[in-house]
């Protein structure tokens, strides 16, 4: 009886540290595209090298520090060789200290946010705008005049949740980069 008596206490313990963790540190997906880039080349270019010096500021303005991040692996034999979203997410790495995931290609909507799903707290990802939309459609929302311009590098999608279900809202960064390389 006294051991059924801990394990019950034991398990009431852990219950609420799971539950108080998630209610306080609830699930919320920020979205962003990767910086500007060259008409031909797969990195930035000075106006999207200079967004990424500036999205840290941004993004902990509006959200705080990140919890966990992802971009799209990158290399011949993924989905994308572009090095774009590494490029973007740098900064704020390097200035938080942030584990950047990149385990995932490009095209892999259901992997990718299967993985955020078992995650709280702030979860930023940084992907090509074409593979975006996909990822949206992945959480449950399938709004079918979802569409990232091409032209648009200033967008924020953001996914929340309530009782369970995924809602999608939309901000702005408002960063105007300059155009030259500093």
């Amino acid at each position: 009886m006294k051991f059924l008596g801990i394990t019950f206490l034991c398990l009431f313990f852990f219950t609420n540290i799971t539950y108080s963790q998630t209610t306080k540190n609830p699930l919320k997906v920020v979205i962003i595209r990767h910086g500007e880039k060259p008409k031909i080349g797969d990195n930035l270019n000075c106006q999207g090298l200079n967004r990424s010096q500036l999205i840290p500021a941004m993004i902990v303005s509006k959200f705080g520090v990140p919890t966990f991040s992802y971009i799209p692996s990158i290399g011949a034999d993924s989905s994308t060789k572009h090095a774009r979203m590494f490029q973007t997410i740098t900064p704020l790495a390097v200035k938080y200290g942030l584990t950047i995931n990149s385990k995932f290609v490009g095209k892999d909507s259901t992997g990718l946010v299967t993985d955020i799903l078992k995650k709280n707290g702030i979860v930023l990802v940084v992907w090509d705008h074409k593979s975006i939309v996909p990822i949206i459609h992945a959480f449950g929302i399938n709004d079918p005049l979802l569409k990232w311009a091409d032209d648009d590098f200033d967008s924020i999608w953001i996914i929340t949740f309530n009782n369970g279900m995924a809602l999608l809202t939309k901000d702005k960064e408002n960063l105007k980069p300059a155009v030259d390389c500093n």
